[in-house]
């Protein structure tokens, strides 16, 4: 629910007038304490009013709204009759910016009414049905609709729902960045379909120049909660970085990965899709073994990546966030774009803001305010036990740096991340499209984060041995072309696609059938060697390291100590060869055109004889 450093120890969730159930079924996830967003939140928005809080990810501002929602919900239902009319109404609309944090939020939500389900019904239009099967579901008015703001509007629009006298409460998750998604338009238009009056909930990392816009369109006489970004979940990441070139970003990586020297799950960003693809295809020459996540993926397949890495079935993720990279500012001068000022506001000039500043335990009195507009690259995704996070393609901005590392060292655990950064002087004319900024986001990444007592520590391989490895990196990176990423790139898509509608007939039927739609299998359409997967003892001055070697590095099918190859397996096929060549050249055996009406006699229709018929 939320990262330990920012519990409320004092207080526990009983303490803050929730209904019994809500304790209880908080308590069964093993959760006895607010975070302070939840023990200053909480109280706010079960007494009426309007809130715009500011926290990030990990801060628990989920579990914030959604208690005090669903508690007043079951409240409003306990003084009814079933029978009433308005008994089962949309009394609440919660807007995201993605689907996959629409899904995220149902699933809390469902958590959240363990002993209530009955009462409380929530519906999600963030999913993969279409438009025409989720109407049916809209007919049965859910207490709760989880959505992003296009999909509500395309039912509002044609009237399969109706919120203008039912809805009470509105909230805006992750307000930032379904602005930085181009949502305002759709949240001004909105409001022709919402009540007049209803309680507004705005949660946000940031509160930039768009955010003060959104806040009078949707906001009245809110409470304000800032939650200062403490440091110590930082300190708990080893940050390292390593200048070098393009070529040897695919080099490092390689031996890294292969190698273990970050042991752990990891997750690998990089800045568009064709460069995940590469990347992968690369990688699959080694025998190291990725999956890929992007926004062409089906949802359900989207879904069902994160859930299995999350899981530990998948030990390497390759991400992009090109969508993000394309909405980023890093520069105060930069003016956001400006759609949601259509709406007029619901603020009057002369209510007064009731403002409560939360700062982190380690920033007691402290306040910063951040201008860059924020940045929402894995926000809308739930990462769980991430080792290490590497930069493959650095980020674009100071904030796209937080929070991809913001990924690894959650909670209580240690988490490390390396980012490979490529000098000017080493820019070539590819690697000039995506690393042409690397040297002057790196240094403002520096400061910023000198400023927060952090460093960014370089990371120490030893070159000699690494560049033993150079030469098979170097053919690898040869082989894997444009067309090559192209063809995987299709090949992923048409196969995710089918994997997908397996996925949504058989999820709640046949669970265990998805053990078999693996996202991780190789793409390599071409010629693929198997010995580039094991690594020669030449190269490491030790035996042999295979792709069925422990994490400690001891092969678990040891070979003859005089072997200087990889495996047994390698040398008996290169034995094979060489005997059977070898064979067909003593028989005086050549590679000759066959002539025509050769072995005609064992061709059924040549050798076929009309037989005489018997009377």
């Amino acid at each position: 629910m939320a990262d330990t450093e920012l519990l409320e120890t004092k207080e526990t969730f009983g303490d803050l007038d929730l209904d019994d159930r809500l304790v209880r079924a908080v308590q069964r996830l093993g959760f006895h304490h607010p975070t302070l967003i939840q023990s200053k939140g909480i109280p706010l928005l079960l007494a009426g009013k309007d809130v715009l809080a500011r926290a990030r990810t990990g801060s628990g501002k989920t579990a914030a709204y959604c208690l005090p929602l669903v508690h007043r919900i079951l409240h409003s239902k306990a003084l009814l009759s079933p029978q009433d009319p308005s008994y089962q109404v949309t009394r609440a609309l919660i807007l995201v910016p993605t689907r996959e944090l629409a899904e995220q939020v149902y699933h809390h939500l469902q958590s959240l009414l363990t002993y209530c389900s009955a009462l409380v019904r929530t519906l999600n239009l963030g999913n993969d049905l279409s438009v025409a099967l989720q109407k049916p579901l809209l007919k049965e008015r859910p207490d709760v609709i989880i959505s992003t703001p296009k999909r509500i509007l395309v039912h509002l629009d044609d009237g399969s729902v109706v919120l203008k006298d039912t809805v009470e409460y509105l909230v805006v998750d992750e307000a930032d960045l379904v602005l930085s998604y181009g949502y305002g338009g759709d949240i001004a238009r909105l409001q022709g379909y919402l009540p007049t009056i209803y309680q507004a909930m705005l949660m946000s990392a940031t509160l930039t120049h768009e955010m003060e816009k959104l806040k009078k369109m949707v906001l009245r006489n809110p409470a304000v909660i800032k939650l200062e970004e403490g440091e110590e979940w930082q300190s708990s990441v080893q940050q390292h970085s390593l200048h070098c070139s393009e070529t040897d970003k695919f080099l490092f990586t390689y031996v890294i990965l292969k190698l273990q020297l970050i042991p752990g799950k990891g997750l690998l960003f990089v800045n568009d899709i064709d460069r995940c693809y590469r990347l992968k295809l690369f990688l699959e020459h080694f025998g190291v073994h990725t999956c890929v996540l992007n926004s062409e993926l089906p949802f359900n397949s989207r879904r069902h990546i994160v859930d299995e890495y999350n899981s530990g079935k998948y030990n390497y993720l390759i991400a992009t966030d090109e969508k993000d990279l394309s909405m980023e500012y890093d520069s105060d001068d930069e003016e956001p774009n400006s759609d949601a000022v259509t709406q007029p506001s619901r603020t009057n000039p002369s209510d007064k803001e009731i403002s409560v500043v939360l700062d982190d335990h380690t920033q007691r009195g402290k306040r910063k305010t951040v201008r860059d507009k924020e940045y929402g690259v894995s926000r809308g995704m739930d990462f769980q036990n991430v080792a290490v996070v590497i930069n493959f393609d650095f980020p674009q901005s100071v904030k796209a740096y937080t929070h991809r590392i913001g990924r690894t060292g959650r909670g209580n655990a240690q988490g490390s991340s390396l980012s490979f950064v490529v000098p000017k002087n080493k820019l070539t004319k590819h690697s000039r499209l995506v690393s042409s900024h690397d040297e002057q986001v790196f240094d403002r990444v520096v400061n910023e984060m000198t400023g927060r007592g952090q460093t960014i520590q370089p990371f120490q391989m030893d070159e000699s041995k690494v560049q033993a490895f150079r030469y098979r990196m170097e053919d690898v990176l040869r082989m894997t072309t444009r067309a090559a990423v192209r063809e995987a790139r299709v090949k992923d898509l048409k196969r995710e696609i089918l994997a997908s509608e397996k996925l949504a007939a058989y999820f709640e039927d046949k669970p265990k059938d998805l053990e078999y739609l693996r996202h991780d299998r190789a793409l390599q359409p071409s010629r693929t060697y198997r010995h580039l997967k094991d690594i020669p003892r030449y190269l490491l001055g030790q035996p042999a390291v295979s792709s069925t070697s422990t994490p400690n590095g001891e092969n678990a099918n040891p070979t003859a100590e005089d072997s200087t190859v990889v495996n047994d397996e390698v040398e008996k096929i290169l034995q094979k060869t060489m005997y059977g060549a070898s064979k067909a050249l003593a028989h005086g055996k050549r590679h000759t055109k066959r002539k025509f009406g050769s072995k005609s006699k064992n061709d059924p229709l040549r050798s076929f004889k009309l037989a005489k018929r018997k009377h």
